[in-house]
């Protein structure tokens, strides 16, 4: 049976309902609040909130439930904009599901003051591109990622014995990158997204990469690569 290894951030983990797989998720990344900055967040007078993942909900969840009309949110995806829905908020998706396409959806939008609502290890390219082009950015660190030591050691001797490995954010690749390269140079890897993709790329890994940068997304990737790679061997 295939054997095809999951890695996440730890809370990330779900139910995947498909048979003919064997499918191992492991949460190699930890995510701790940044308290000092959660209660400092201010979202009045911005215009548009841009909101970098579910776990950021999860942190500022009361916040974004008592903002004004005046303010329009932007998730990153389905799932982030699911969860801020929930609290009984509209959002909005860009076309492609990263900064690169959030920042595409700001480029035909009135400019105005931005808070951007993500991780402390997120690059800075989205905030340096926003204010290019106009806008008046602030950015708040809201959690940290950080690797979990005992499942990264237990990723990295399970590598050897699995067929595909999918990277699920950048921090998912950073976090075995030094301990498993070279035994990824022999598996099937995906990347869930462009910025993890750039850092594989950079160690001369090949990812595949979904069209929709979500689970679903990989997980058809996945699908297709196997039923085409199985007619191949036919």
């Amino acid at each position: 049976m295939t054997k095809v290894l999951i890695l996440r951030a730890s809370g990330k983990i779900r139910p995947i309902p498909i048979s003919g797989l064997d499918l191992i998720q492991i949460s190699i990344v930890d995510i701790t609040p940044n308290e000092e900055v959660i209660n400092k967040v201010s979202l009045e007078n911005v215009n548009y909130i841009i909101i970098m993942s579910t776990t950021v909900v999860k942190y500022l969840g009361e916040k974004i439930r008592q903002l004004n009309s005046n303010a329009r949110v932007i998730g990153v995806g389905p799932q982030t904009c699911s969860e801020v829905k929930r609290l009984g908020t509209a959002c909005d998706m860009p076309r492609e599901f990263s900064s690169h396409g959030i920042i595409e959806m700001m480029r035909e939008l009135p400019r105005g003051r931005i808070a951007i609502l993500r991780s402390l290890k997120g690059n800075d390219y989205m905030r340096k591109e926003l204010s290019r082009i106009g806008y008046d950015v602030i950015e708040y660190g809201i959690y940290d990622v950080t690797p979990n030591s005992v499942n990264v050691d237990i990723t990295c001797r399970l590598i050897n014995y699995v067929d595909y490995v999918a990277f699920m954010s950048p921090m998912t690749y950073e976090a075995i990158r030094d301990c498993a390269r070279k035994v990824l140079e022999g598996k099937t890897v995906i990347s869930i997204g462009r910025v993890t993709a750039s850092r594989m790329k950079y160690d001369g890994l090949n990812p595949l990469m979904p069209s929709e940068y979500t689970l679903d997304g990989v997980l058809k990737i996945l699908m297709n690569h196997l039923m085409t790679s199985n007619e191949s061997l036919g």
